[in-house]
């Protein structure tokens, strides 16, 4: 009866397992690391199969040429599984062409060394047959050259389980049962093959390395399934830190603890004229002239390329695992656009609102002086002077009174948006010769918020519902909680503000040909923008803006649901002026 050994059974097994997972993640080979996986288990097949096909051949002769097909796949397998673990773990730019060469020219010598090792004897010698388990198995006296080449693998194949093992260390917790997965399934045949090249345990003869392989091939299937082995790799991670890094316009440089320069990215030579090659270990003033080291946020005014440039310069630390400080990174943001920008808005504004001002003082002041000299039924002419002065007057302080709330904008306090508004709707309506406004609003409605950007964003759509809502118009505020966030609408019953001018400040943008001839509605959109809200315009049957405030009227310890009517509610009245 024929018989057939465990060990071939269990090499079979192992090829047959290794060659499936690598015939699966070759047809999915799209992810870093992907094609090598599939050379690593084919590299695994070729040896356990070889070896199985080895273990039922008795006659020395023909015994030995079966070590060149294993030999073969050992000397694949190692640069393989370092291949892989560089690719794998985001480092695939160090796994170039003449590293691959370089890691594959030695196993090509050493085949060259094994098929013409009778001539030599640097591998082995008193090669013979030993067999155990009714299978052929080999012993021999392993000489230099075979030392040489177990190192050689041990060290490239220890450097691919470091590589994957500081993933365990590192804050890439999703990716940690894969690198369990991957080092448990290439410490397996490492540990077979020491074993088996320093002669340990009862069967020296029996080499269990492609017997062990079949512990790859489950724990690499098994990753390669359970855990995403490629659909969740961690060098997308690495690599998209890197590429932020390296590609984003913001300047990046790093510093050891004397505050010299270590690393910086292309963005930091570009922004400060500067080869990274010759300012290494360079102090930072020496590329950024000006810098307060002690300052973690700063503008910095730098002369590149006899150009004045504006930098924000941040400094964060850098520390190891036990919060001990290694170092800083060095962020620089070019700033001169905007801080250029802000100077000329801030100067123009100043003296833009104090001339006109003045001229307008001195303007209604000569009105007046001829008015007095008019004759009666021409007076009228001053008249309007005084109304076109007072109006750019009060567009002055509208200016002055928006920039103050905009300032303010993230000031946070509790009142009663009831009463604001009230308060605030009075004054408005004064100003004009026509029209009505009625409130309808909670007795008191607690919220939480600016309080002056409230009042701005009620005060001009009423002015604008006012002013444009025909000779006698009908105005209504309407005041409500709805989830927990502020309602505020302002409805007229006249034609209402005029597609042009709501069309600029929905779409946020004016042109030439497209432009409001106010400041009102812009000062609602940029403050309901700042406040996250939303503004919009209804226009049927009248004009109704609708000013939506998140989170308003909900407070510390209050429910999702916005809270109920006993909390900072009462009953609903209306009002009119």
């Amino acid at each position: 009866m024929l018989s057939v050994s465990p060990l071939v059974i269990l090499c079979i097994i192992a090829a047959s397992v290794s060659g499936s997972i690598a015939t699966v993640a070759w047809w999915e080979g799209t992810e870093p690391g992907s094609r090598w996986f599939s050379v690593l288990l084919l590299a695994a097949t070729l040896w356990a199969g070889s070896y199985a096909l080895a273990l039922v051949t008795f006659d020395p002769a023909l015994r030995i040429w079966f070590q060149v097909p294993i030999e073969i796949a050992q000397g694949i397998i190692a640069p393989a599984w370092l291949a892989f673990s560089l690719a794998y773990t985001g480092r695939g730019e160090l796994a170039s062409r003449r590293l691959v060469v370089g890691l594959f020219l030695f196993p090509a010598v050493t085949v060259v060394a094994l098929v013409t090792n009778p001539i030599h004897g640097l591998l082995w010698s008193n090669y013979r047959l030993v067999p155990v388990f009714d299978a052929a198995t080999v012993q021999f006296d392993p000489n230099l050259w075979y030392y040489v080449h177990a190192v050689y693998g041990y060290v490239i194949i220890g450097a691919g389980i470091v590589l994957v093992v500081g993933m365990l260390l590192e804050r890439l917790s999703r990716y940690r049962e894969q690198a369990v997965a991957l080092a448990i399934g290439s410490t397996a045949p490492t540990v077979a093959h020491v074993a088996h090249t320093l002669g340990l345990g009862p069967f020296p003869m029996v080499n269990f390395t492609p017997i062990a392989l079949s512990v790859t091939g489950v724990t690499f299937g098994y990753a390669l399934y359970r855990f995403q082995l490629f659909g969740l790799s961690p060098a997308t991670g690495r690599l998209g830190r890197r590429a932020a890094i390296d590609d984003v316009a913001i300047g990046i440089l790093v510093l050891d603890r004397k505050n010299r320069i270590v690393d910086a990215n292309a963005a930091a030579t570009s922004l400060l004229g500067f080869d990274i090659g010759s300012a290494l270990f360079d102090p930072l003033p020496t590329v950024l002239p000006g810098v307060d080291p002690d300052e973690d946020r700063q503008l910095v005014d730098v002369t590149v390329d006899r150009r004045r440039r504006t930098y924000e310069v941040t400094m964060s630390p850098v520390t190891d695992q036990h919060d001990r400080r290694l170092g800083r990174t060095v962020s620089i943001s070019d700033v001169t656009g905007r801080v250029r920008r802000r100077q000329r808005l801030e100067v123009l504004n100043r003296v833009l609102r104090h001339n006109l001002r003045n001229d307008m003082t001195v303007v209604m002041g000569y009105a007046d002086m001829v008015s007095d000299r008019l004759p009666p039924g021409e007076q009228d002419i001053t008249e309007t002077i005084r109304t076109r002065s007072n109006a750019l007057l009060s567009l002055g302080e509208k200016a002055r009174t928006v920039e103050r709330v905009m300032a303010g904008i993230d000031a946070s306090a509790r009142f009663d948006a009831a009463e604001t508004v009230r308060s605030c709707i009075t004054p408005v309506r004064s100003e004009f010769d026509s029209g009505s406004v009625s409130v309808d609003a909670p007795d008191s409605l607690l919220v939480s918020g600016s309080e002056p950007a409230a009042k701005l964003v009620v005060r001009e759509l009423v002015e604008n519902a006012l002013e444009h809502g025909g000779d006698d118009p009908t105005v209504r505020v309407t005041l409500r909680e709805e989830n927990a966030d502020l309602v505020v609408s302002v409805s007229d019953d006249g034609p209402g503000v005029p597609d042009y001018e709501r069309t600029v400040v929905e779409t946020g943008g004016e042109s030439p040909l497209k432009h409001g001839s106010g400041l009102g509605l812009w000062a609602v959109r940029w403050t309901v923008d700042a406040l996250g809200g939303r503004l919009t315009f209804d226009v049927d049957s009248g004009t109704t803006a609708t000013v939506r405030l998140p989170h308003w009227c909900r407070f510390d310890g209050d429910d999702d649901d916005g809270g109920d009517d006993d909390d900072g509610v009462r009953h609903a009245d209306s009002a009119s002026s």
